[in-house]
């Protein structure tokens, strides 16, 4: 063979732009034809053994990458065949410890491990996110959480309570109103600067209402980047005024007892200083001694009948009560004074036998006391007391009336004392149920009364589980409605 002809293995070879070759074995030895622009030249040239080496250098480096890469992706396969291992139960790693290399089964099998363990998680995760709901249900205390932006985002159920209409809308709705007052936007902004919960007692508008509350505001990570707010409310108003109306009760108290023991001690002084003698001197004094006396014991009397009256220790009798019976004990007690007056006592008609059911004691505390303010406070005219029975959802305004009938559940008692008395006016009405206010300041002795009738009927009438309403105009008279649920037998 000459020439090229007997080249063997003939190897493609580029030399530069335009000039290409192929590198074959020939005589014994490697040559080199020259290829110009595709056309072969001729020219054959003895390859020198540098580009020999380097052609070999770069096949056996190709060769070691290739196994580089297939050694990579196999411990890829291996360590993930490994973690997917791990999560199978041991039974499961028994069973398939015969077949490892199986990659399919094993695929499967952790994958199956896997999403079983995901399942348990979400199920864990929806238990805790249920009892923290039930646990926010319980908080007696409005609770609300808001995003990035103050809106409120999640409430429980007393914060619905307080602002009906929830969280529903974003603008204008109640929640935003009470996050836009300025306590609670400076809390937000403490608790927001220092990243820690805040705590402070501010007055706020509630409800239509300037409410005393204690507000905590603690800031709440919504996301990994997003921060909220979690706002504790606890209403302290009716505890405030609480506090406030013992204190007051003990001035109150302490006032009432120390006029008439005042004005006894200085008529006793002077009795023995210079009245011994004096017969009408004498006879003044002891005459203001026995009217400060009857005032202290009227004020014992209500004093105890009140404590009674809010003590929760007190068992409540609800028994038929025939209000033919509770005429006659009224017109015993003050039928002489309503004629010394020359008032008449009504009782507005009922049914033949018309029966109720209540607590007798309590009735008549509150009957004693009704009856009592209004003779005290009229001076002609006439004094009623009526009983009515409604059905317990009925306005007290205008009840509907049911047959006389076994107390049930469902029905209401109401009873009204109505007089033609001086009335009250429109700034008195809603303090008249407080302790020792009088409408009457300028009465004196016992005629002024001690100031706690009403509140003693407020509170016998809440013991009973009911309400007071009172109804007036100053110099036409006054009705007081008061209404309690029939217990069932």
């Amino acid at each position: 063979m000459n020439g090229l002809s007997s080249a063997v293995c003939p190897t493609p070879v580029i030399l530069g732009k335009g000039v290409s070759g192929e590198l074959v074995y020939a005589r014994g030895s490697w040559e080199l034809a020259l290829l110009h622009d595709g056309l072969n030249s001729g020219a054959v040239v003895a390859a020198a053994p540098s580009v020999v080496v380097v052609l070999l250098a770069m096949l056996v480096l190709s060769l070691i990458g290739l196994a580089i890469l297939w050694w990579n992706h196999r411990r890829f396969l291996t360590s993930v065949i490994t973690k997917l291992d791990a999560l199978q139960p041991t039974a499961g790693r028994a069973a398939s410890g015969s077949n490892t290399g199986d990659l399919e089964k094993k695929l499967s099998a952790g994958m199956g491990a896997l999403v079983d363990q995901v399942g348990r998680g979400q199920e864990e995760l929806g238990l805790v996110f249920a009892h923290l709901q039930t646990l926010l249900a319980q908080v007696r205390d409005p609770v609300i959480i808001t995003d990035e932006k103050m809106h409120a985002t999640l409430c429980n159920a007393k914060a619905q309570e307080v602002f009906p209409g929830g969280a529903k809308t974003r603008t204008g709705d109640p929640y935003t109103d009470f996050l836009a007052q300025v306590p609670v936007l400076e809390l937000i902004s403490a608790a927001r600067r220092e990243n820690h919960p805040v705590r402070d007692r501010v007055k706020l508008m509630m409800s239509g209402r300037v409410r005393t509350v204690d507000l905590g505001v603690a800031p709440v990570m919504l996301d990994r980047k997003r921060q909220g707010m979690l706002l504790v409310i606890q209403d302290q108003t009716e505890i405030i005024q609480n506090v406030q109306m013992k204190t007051d009760f003990v001035a109150n108290a302490s006032h009432e007892l120390r006029t008439p023991l005042a004005s006894i001690k200085a008529a006793v002084d002077t009795i023995t200083d210079t009245a011994m003698d004096d017969e009408p001197t004498l006879r003044r004094c002891m005459a203001i001694i026995d009217g400060h006396v009857l005032r202290l014991q009227l004020l014992v009397r209500d004093l105890l009948d009140l404590s009674r009256a809010e003590d929760p220790r007190s068992v409540i009798r609800m028994e038929p009560i025939d209000t033919a019976v509770l005429h006659d004990m009224i017109v015993e007690m003050f039928g002489h004074l309503a004629e010394q007056k020359h008032i008449e006592l009504r009782f507005a008609p009922v049914e033949p036998k018309l029966s109720i059911r209540g607590d007798e004691r309590l009735i008549m505390l509150i009957l004693k006391n009704l009856v009592d303010n209004s003779l005290k406070f009229t001076t002609s005219g006439f004094v009623s007391v009526g009983w009515r029975k409604v059905a317990a959802d009925g306005p007290a305004a205008a009840p509907k009336t049911v047959p006389d009938a076994v107390s049930a559940r469902g029905t209401s008692v109401i009873l009204e004392v109505q007089d033609t008395g001086c009335g009250i006016a429109p700034e008195d009405r809603d303090r008249v149920f407080e302790r020792f206010y009088t409408v009457n300041r300028s009465r004196g002795g016992a005629d002024r009364g001690t100031g706690l009738g009403l509140a003693i009927v407020k509170h016998a009438v809440a013991a009973m589980g009911g309400i007071v309403s009172l109804e007036s105009q100053p110099g036409q008279g006054t009705t007081v409605r008061c209404q309690w649920p029939v217990s069932p037998r």
